[in-house]
């Protein structure tokens, strides 16, 4: 018997992958491509500009320090002297806030402002203190109640004179606006105001008349001394009143007052 007759398995053929046709870049891409390479030129140069600009502007050397403000105690020279090797290291070096600083650390200066001015100038404006007070024997309380240690100016002299332990002074100046306030119907003007250690408040008046008040209830004392000041005490012949008490005055009378009272008492008055 003939055997059986071989199975032959025929498999496909590969076919061979296409041959791919270059592409070449149209105008839209060329268009792209050379915007994108102007852009990153355009770039490169201003980064390369400021660059430059800013290692000429930092090597920049200040060529003029201006002071203005209108000051009366300021030696505008001196700090002139002063400041000069501040702004050495050059335009954009010189650090202002600690120039700033300095210049608010001296007596009679109470705010300073800087800034550059293009091309190399460097303006200092100056705010000057405004005594509205002295306070002890070697300096003056600001208009915001705040110390300034300052040599003593007889062009102050009429200020009101504050004295007080340390630490008191803003609240000192705020008692010293709410007496004055309290006062003004009587027309006295308060000379020296004296806080002791122990929170008991004294004060002398322009005519030399002395007021003792103590540590509490302020406005109702002041308001018996009114009364009593409208009513019954001669003007020119009291030395001191002492309101230190719960109800009543005690009353002090000057030399003058002493001889007017011997005089009535001698009916010579």
């Amino acid at each position: 018997m003939p055997g059986p007759k071989p199975v032959v398995i025929r498999r496909p053929a590969k076919s061979k992958p296409a041959r791919k046709v270059p592409s070449f870049p149209t105008a839209s891409q060329w268009r792209r491509w050379f915007n994108r390479a102007v852009l990153a030129s355009g770039v490169l140069l201003v980064c390369a500009g400021v660059y430059e600009g800013a290692q000429r502007l930092g090597a920049r050397q200040v060529e003029r320090l201006t002071i203005v403000g209108d000051v009366r105690h300021i030696d505008t020279d001196a700090l002139q002297r002063r400041l000069a090797p501040r702004v050495a290291q050059g335009f954009l070096a010189a650090d202002l806030m600690a120039l700033r600083q300095e210049l608010e650390s001296l007596p009679w200066v109470y705010r300073v402002n800087t800034r550059r001015r293009w091309p190399a100038e460097i303006e200092v404006s100056l705010i000057e203190q405004r005594p509205l007070a002295r306070w002890g024997e070697q300096g003056y309380l600001n208009h915001e109640g705040q110390y300034f240690a300052a040599l003593h100016d007889p062009l102050y002299d009429d200020l009101p004179w504050l004295i007080g332990p340390e630490g008191t002074e803003m609240s000192l100046m705020r008692r010293y606006q709410t007496l004055a306030g309290l006062l003004a119907p009587t027309g006295l003007a308060i000379r020296d105001l004296s806080l002791d250690p122990l929170g008991q408040i004294s004060m002398r008046f322009d005519t030399g008349l002395t007021l003792l008040l103590g540590g509490k209830e302020m406005s109702h004392r002041i308001a018996r001394f009114i009364k009593l000041w409208n009513e019954e005490l001669p003007v020119k012949a009291v030395a001191k009143v002492d309101l230190r008490y719960e109800h009543g005055a005690a009353v002090t009378l000057s030399e003058n007052g002493v001889a007017m009272q011997a005089a009535q008492d001698r009916g010579e008055g």
